[in-house]
């Protein structure tokens, strides 16, 4: 078939399909008027669509609207059963026409829908939708508007090895992120483009980009943030704090030479640490590359989770000392408080007042709110296997993972 041929044949079965969908829709709302559904003891009409022709509810529900219209708007009926309007069009018409605050008006605007929708390509068809509403539904649409705003949220989770980020918000600010989105989509294809041209001259062509198109929009997310992340808002340089253990890093690097390194064994869980700070578990080859990169700050920890040790020269941790004190932990050590590491204090197991060193095996995290109880006579303890401890001043242990070292064990520590 010639390029006409195709697009004649094209037409001519959207016509069918089009004059389908609205005799359907004129049916069911004669069915629903003269209450044949109740024959067979269907509840609605809905049901009995879903029994006769096996329509979904959503499917069911749209083609009620569209009757519902028809029978309301008979310029419009004729025009759809003579295949002049679109089955999008249609369903868009009937969609704002339910809603009741505009019912009234639809009469004298009878005329203009159908022309438009007859005339008009859908998106713009469906714009001049919007805005007609917006007039007959004025307050309506600015409690739409208003709602839209009020309700905005964004929340990123990770389930699993996944992460989702999911925004909502009104058009205002909406239409900005998303012009700026689209310029950093079109920069990632941009970057992508040249670099295939470069390998492969005038036979470049999409089919030989490497990534796809939802790839791309991912990673001009990415870029996204990345921009933002250095601007004063932030507070500066953004860094994600990866935590390896040696083990794990160094079995990374002897693979990335050539050799074949045996695996590690998982009963060894209890030492092994390859995740963020926050504690989402990575994959040890991805946080390999992401050091060969740059992209993030890697920070190799011993069995014991020391990363570097300061001695007795600093008052107070800082700089890497404070960044591995807090790592070194998720949360913060005091039983049963959430509290994230990384937005607690870098607190001295053994104060510094009695002579404790600024070492990383001597910090921990602990949040504000316990970093000033603990001076109530309350002590704390990590044991050779990386486990935390604290104790009240009569000597007994918090917390119900009381373990077989005692109060004694932190007096031989000190």
């Amino acid at each position: 078939m010639s390029p006409a041929e195709r697009e004649s044949m094209a037409r001519e079965l959207d016509a069918l399909r089009r004059t389908a969908e609205a005799a359907s829709a004129e049916f069911l709302a004669r069915v629903t008027q003269a209450g044949a559904h109740t024959v067979d003891g269907h509840r609605s009409t809905l049901a009995w669509g879903r029994a006769a022709c096996n329509w979904s509810g959503a499917e069911a529900v749209r083609l009620s609207r569209l009757g519902r219209v028809m029978q309301l708007l008979p310029l419009f009926a004729a025009a759809a059963l003579a295949g002049e309007i679109g089955v999008a069009q249609l369903h868009a018409l009937a969609a704002v026409a339910a809603n009741p605050r505009v019912r009234r008006f639809l009469a004298g605007s009878e005329d203009l829908l159908v022309q438009a929708a007859r005339s008009m390509h859908h998106d713009d068809f469906a714009s001049l939708l919007r805005e007609w509403e917006a007039l007959a539904d004025a307050d309506g649409a600015h409690d739409r508007h208003e709602r839209a705003h009020r309700d905005r949220r964004a929340h990123m989770s990770v389930v699993d090895e996944s992460v989702f980020l999911d925004a909502k918000g009104g058009l205002p600010q909406g239409m900005l992120l998303r012009e700026i989105f689209e310029r950093f989509c079109d920069a990632e294809f941009r970057s992508e483009w040249d670099d295939g041209v470069a390998r492969f001259g005038d036979c470049m062509s999409p089919a030989l980009m490497e990534r796809t198109p939802a790839q791309r929009r991912f990673d001009a997310s990415v870029r996204v943030f990345q921009s933002a992340a250095g601007s004063a808002e932030c507070g500066g340089e953004v860094v994600v704090n990866i935590v390896i253990d040696q083990e794990q890093f160094e079995q990374q690097v002897q693979r990335a030479a050539g050799a074949t390194p045996d695996p590690l064994d998982p009963a060894t869980v209890a030492a092994r640490r390859c995740e963020t700070d926050r504690g989402e578990v990575l994959d040890p080859a991805a946080v390999w590359a992401a050091a060969l990169v740059g992209q993030v700050r890697r920070v190799v920890v011993d069995r014991a989770g020391v990363v570097v040790d300061m001695g007795r020269r600093s008052r107070l941790f800082t700089g890497p000392a404070r960044d591995a004190v807090l790592l070194s932990g998720r949360r913060c050590l005091w039983p049963g408080c959430g509290m994230p590491a990384s937005r607690c204090e870098a607190d001295h197991v053994l104060p510094f007042a009695k002579a404790g060193p600024t070492s990383t095996r001597n910090g921990g995290p602990m949040c504000s709110h316990h970093n000033r109880w603990k001076t109530r006579g309350y002590r704390t303890w990590r044991d050779p296997e990386g486990f935390w401890h604290t104790y009240r001043p009569d000597g007994t242990e918090i917390g119900w993972a009381v373990r077989r070292l005692t109060i004694d064990h932190l007096a031989t520590a000190g």
